[in-house]
């Protein structure tokens, strides 16, 4: 016997490129939130949603992953420079054990 959907219609495949954008907003959002390795997962987010629209996906998830892995990125800078600044002006004696 054939097993098929009522309709005939069978399963259709996603459009090309749609895993990544997925890929690229998850990674976008643990960008934000993970502060520390922040700048890493930014970067693979950009070059997966660049990947995304590149395979012809035009849908507003790769959009999405590319936003917020750049702002991922520039909080990760924002807070190294931070850090930068705090501990350069701190005295030496507060932060050395």
């Amino acid at each position: 016997m054939n097993y098929e959907p009522l309709g005939g219609h069978g399963y259709h495949s996603p459009p090309p490129g749609q895993g990544k954008a997925t890929a690229a907003l998850v990674l976008g959002i643990l960008s934000i939130v993970m502060s520390g390795v922040g700048l890493v997962l930014g970067i693979i987010g950009i070059f997966m949603a660049k990947g995304a629209r590149d395979e012809g996906f035009t849908g507003g998830f790769a959009t999405a992953g590319m936003v917020l892995s750049i702002i991922g990125i520039s909080l990760s800078f924002l807070g190294c420079a931070i850090l930068g600044c705090i501990l350069c002006t701190a005295p030496m004696h507060t932060w050395m054990w």
